[in-house]
């Protein structure tokens, strides 16, 4: 971003160093009662000068009109990249939409699965874009705050009987990801909460928790729940789902690590590294 006057810019942190150091020098005169050696004194007023000679030059470029169509090009570049982020939000939910239209309108309970599954997973896409419109920057989305609204929305939607399911977050750390890293994570989100509602509680009264940890770049998403453990002989890296057949490609795509535990619940967690994973 660029700086300005207007916004503590460059030459006003500038003067305010400058202003910072003149009084340190005055309270060293004060406290030891005694003017500074000539040496001393000259090399402050060497530093304030030089201080004040960059903060002139400094508002000098701040100021310039080719700064100010610097700025506003950069707004215009925001407004328009949120108004494409509102848009494609729009998009996705016509999609989505489409979707749940065609699912009330079949009578075959597989072929609307398959819907409602397809739709919470473009719901999930619609959510990045939603919040990159309205983030503070519209590149970069804050992942815990996503990943907590998509949940629950999920837990809202397709749980059987919501008021039966006790949903749970527990957020540590934070990182903001771009709109490419975020939709992958949001899927995997998206995939293993359906799991817990449609085969873990499988209907039932029970308990999801999201759980997510992050330290530096280093990220751990945990989705459990109180229902029905994973069966012994499930195999995670050649499953038979669909579901987990999305959820280790989109693992592979963010260079993760799956790993499933049945004690005392069915436990699935994703690790991965923020800056051993491309955002192009």
């Amino acid at each position: 971003m660029i700086s300005s006057p207007n916004n503590n810019g460059f030459s006003q942190q500038l003067d305010a160093i400058r202003q910072r150091i003149a009084i340190i020098r005055d309270r060293l005169v004060v406290q030891s009662n005694l003017s500074l050696a000539p040496e001393i004194n000259q090399e402050f007023q060497s530093a304030l000068d030089v201080l004040q000679s960059a903060q002139a030059v400094i508002y000098q470029a701040e100021t310039s009109p080719e700064v100010e169509r610097l700025r506003a090009s950069v707004r215009e570049k925001d407004i328009l990249l949120r108004e494409i982020h509102h848009r494609v939000k729009n998009n996705l939910q016509v999609v989505s939409s489409l979707l749940d239209l065609q699912a009330m309108r079949t009578q075959d309970s597989t072929v609307q699965a398959i819907l409602r599954s397809n739709q919470s997973r473009v719901s999930s896409i619609a959510l990045v874009h939603e919040r990159l419109s309205q983030s503070n920057h519209a590149t970069q989305i804050e992942l815990g705050e996503y990943l907590q609204n998509l949940a629950a929305i999920l837990v809202r939607t397709y749980a059987i009987e919501p008021d039966r399911v006790t949903f749970r977050t527990e957020i540590s750390g934070a990182v903001e990801l771009s709109s490419n890293q975020a939709v992958p994570v949001g899927l995997i989100l998206n995939e293993l909460v359906l799991n817990a509602l449609k085969h873990g509680l499988a209907g039932s009264a029970g308990e999801i928790t999201v759980s997510l940890r992050i330290t530096g770049s280093q990220i751990v998403l945990i989705v459990s729940d109180s229902g029905e453990r994973f069966p012994t002989d499930f195999d995670a890296i050649s499953p038979r789902s669909l579901g987990f057949q999305l959820i280790n490609s989109l693992v592979q795509q963010i260079n993760g690590i799956l790993s499933i535990s049945r004690i005392p619940n069915t436990m699935i967690s994703v690790r991965f590294n923020v800056s051993n994973w491309g955002t192009d």
